[in-house]
């Protein structure tokens, strides 16, 4: 794996990481002055306003990346290709917007100023170009960005939010501080393409490869969504709607760590994939280098929150929700099959084209999905939506190995990962070890952590895992460099 990739890696999971420990420092403060009301109406009216920025984003995101992965070795190309993806993406949210502001005139008078203000995200959306710094790999830009704008949010917000009558001025940071970033990214955008004059069949070209790939992506979000509903109302205790939302929280936590990789990886191929034939075995070498990353990563994870959990819970949750622990164990095989079919998926069908293989394979999980919550929720509540979303998830997984299983070599072969499993059930018996020994407590964790980590990685170094000691290499290497 290349200097650049590992760097874009760093950057990403940098910024995935300041998104997870944020709520830790805004939201003890923010329910404690906002109150269960307020913060109730500020999430409702932003979940409405997500949805339209769904369909009015469509598949921007990954498409955008995808074809200035594609152009990007000429810039004139690439700028034209930038302007028409660009004012396609504004004409969809305007069309977006305006539908959106129709919707709010139908909702309550007491709540519709503050789905007014969220308006203000669908601007921010529309001017959003962080597709196209990802297309040119340069992901410090992006993230250091999107980091900056999160620290002014949370200075403004303990600054000027103080009590429940400043609700609007809550919604009105939050959404605002994202048109000043995508203001901050446009500065930076001269430095990469030049202005070129675009036309009507220049921007419609580029519909149908776009809503090509929102079906998918509407695809994981319906189902994603409707396993909370279809919880509710298919199981007689709604508690069990919170436990099983704790779980997938928890899981999702981690598997930034593996999923930041894809999108380090999707415009790399896509930029590789534009040399033909010649470039084949050149991807091939980077996705095995890829594929054995994710298990590198995701194996030890596993066993680490296998072992580490009862003792997490036991102090980070009350009495009622030590319910979670189990839940939690059955989820972690998502990490794997995730692991996966993040490479099979994000890093190969995606950016070479297999975009209705790909859809194929989304749409069977969340079929999946959907009739496994019919027969498993109504009698296992919270334990039968884990079961349908682990089986949703392998499914997927499964449809994408069978659709590239005959065009690239990525096969899990045990000589390459046989050593992760067995330093990773050495880490989880100390792990579980220090967890029984001492009390369970957020320090006491951090120890059994700090061990773990310390024994998985000394036992690699002493089998000398190829992987491992490459990267190990890189790193030493690269801080005698600083």
């Amino acid at each position: 794996m290349d200097k650049k990739i590992l760097k874009n890696y760093f950057y990403n999971i940098l910024y995935q990481l300041f998104v997870v420990i944020t709520p830790f420092i805004t939201v003890p403060y923010i329910t404690r002055v906002l109150g269960g009301e307020a913060l109730g109406t500020s999430d409702w009216t932003a979940g409405i306003v997500q949805w339209f920025v769904l369909f009015g984003i469509l598949g921007v995101n990954i498409y955008g990346n995808k074809k200035i992965a594609e152009v990007r070795d000429d810039k004139k190309v690439m700028s034209k290709t930038f302007f028409e993806i660009f004012v396609m993406q504004f004409i969809c949210m305007l069309i977006s917007g305006i539908a959106y502001l129709l919707f709010i005139q139908t909702v309550s008078p007491d709540i519709r100023f503050y789905a007014f203000l969220q308006s203000i995200s669908l601007i921010s959306v529309a001017l959003d170009v962080t597709w196209f710094f990802y297309g040119v790999e340069d992901f410090k830009k992006a993230s250091i960005r999107n980091m900056i704008i999160k620290v002014l949010g949370i200075i403004l917000i303990f600054t000027f939010v103080k009590s429940p009558s400043d609700l609007g001025l809550f919604i009105l940071i939050n959404a605002g501080s994202g048109v000043i970033g995508q203001g901050i990214m446009w500065v930076q955008l001269r430095h990469y393409i030049s202005f070129e004059k675009i036309s009507a069949s220049g921007i419609i070209q580029h519909l149908k490869p776009n809503i090509l790939l929102f079906i998918p992506q509407i695809a994981t979000s319906i189902y994603t969504m409707l396993d909370v509903s279809m919880l509710g109302y298919l199981y007689p205790n709604v508690a069990h709607v919170s436990y099983y939302q704790q779980a997938q929280r928890f899981i999702k936590m981690f598997l930034f760590f593996i999923t930041s990789i894809g999108a380090v990886m999707l415009p790399r191929i896509a930029n590789m994939n534009t040399r033909g034939e010649e470039a084949k075995g050149e991807i091939t070498r980077f996705l095995q280098t890829t594929l054995r990353m994710a298990l590198y990563l995701a194996i030890p994870m596993i066993v680490g929150i296998i072992t580490l959990i009862p003792s997490f819970i036991a102090w980070f949750m009350n009495q009622e929700y030590q319910i979670v622990t189990p839940l939690i164990i059955l989820t972690t095989p998502i990490i794997f099959f995730i692991s996966l079919s993040n490479v099979y998926g994000t890093q190969y069908m995606l950016p070479t084209g297999m975009t209705k293989e790909y859809t194929t394979s989304v749409v069977a999980g969340a079929i999946t999905n959907a009739i496994l919550n019919f027969i498993l929720m109504p009698k296992y509540g919270a334990f039968g939506a884990i079961a349908a979303s682990v089986t949703a998830e392998f499914v997927v997984t499964f449809i994408q190995w069978l659709k590239i299983r005959n065009k690239i070599d990525l096969k899990i072969k045990i000589k390459n990962i046989y050593k992760y499993i067995l330093s990773s059930l050495v880490m989880g018996t100390v792990v579980y070890s220090v967890c029984q020994w001492l009390e369970p407590s957020f320090l006491n964790n951090i120890i059994a952590i700090g061990l773990g980590c310390g024994v998985y990685f000394a036992l690699l170094t002493i089998l000398k895992d190829d992987f491992h000691m490459n990267l190990l290499r890189k790193v030493l290497k690269r801080r005698k460099t600083i």
